[in-house]
């Protein structure tokens, strides 16, 4: 699984940038914008919206679930704090909504198994020896939650995530800032792939 992070970039528009990543093959973008006003997400949100009705893409976004809510968004990710609302926010968004929470250990992620969540980030920067840590405590546990990596990977570097038991990878600049995103979303898709057959 690949989740593409649109920011805001110098080069093109966030809503660009979520095009290309899903001419790419990406079905699951994520705006973060947190600089950025509710009407200016909104307006984003609406461009892509019926794009990603059309390719099947996931579109979330993090730290706004009334955004979400407002715009019709498949779901949020919740960062710090946050992530405490996760409970209220099931009941608030429904039962379809998809519900991240970004965690940076394995006792982050035992904390909040028993949440209606779907899935936990990893923070930004971690190895894969030490995705592969954290991977294996949280299984040891018996908690089956999907565990995605996020950070600025090569195509070999996804690889190394998946093998060290990560679910799927999320990243920005390794597309946003390649000479050619379609290309680089499609490279590594093509590397995830072939890590998980």
């Amino acid at each position: 699984m690949l989740q593409f992070i649109a920011r805001i970039n110098d080069k093109y528009s966030v809503a660009e940038l979520a095009q290309m990543a899903i001419e790419g093959g990406c079905h699951w973008v994520e705006l973060d914008l947190p600089e950025t006003s509710d009407d200016f997400i909104r307006a984003t949100a609406l461009e892509l919206k019926n794009l990603c009705l059309e390719t099947g893409t996931f579109l979330t976004i993090v730290d706004r679930p009334d955004v979400a809510r407002e715009a019709g968004l498949h779901g949020v990710q919740l960062r710090g704090a946050k992530a405490a609302e996760a409970a209220s926010l099931r009941e608030e968004l429904g039962a379809e909504a998809v519900i991240g929470i970004e965690v940076a250990t394995a006792a982050d992620i035992l904390k909040v198994q028993n949440l209606d969540i779907d899935y936990a980030t990893l923070s930004d920067g971690l190895s894969a020896d030490e995705v592969g840590r954290i991977v294996s405590a949280v299984r040891r546990a018996e908690v089956a939650l999907p565990i995605v990596a996020r950070g600025e990977f090569t195509p070999d570097e996804a690889i190394e995530m998946i093998v060290a038991g990560a679910n799927g990878i999320a990243t920005s600049d390794a597309i946003a800032s390649a000479a050619d995103p379609v290309e680089a979303t499609t490279l590594l898709l093509e590397a995830l792939q072939a890590a998980q057959s």
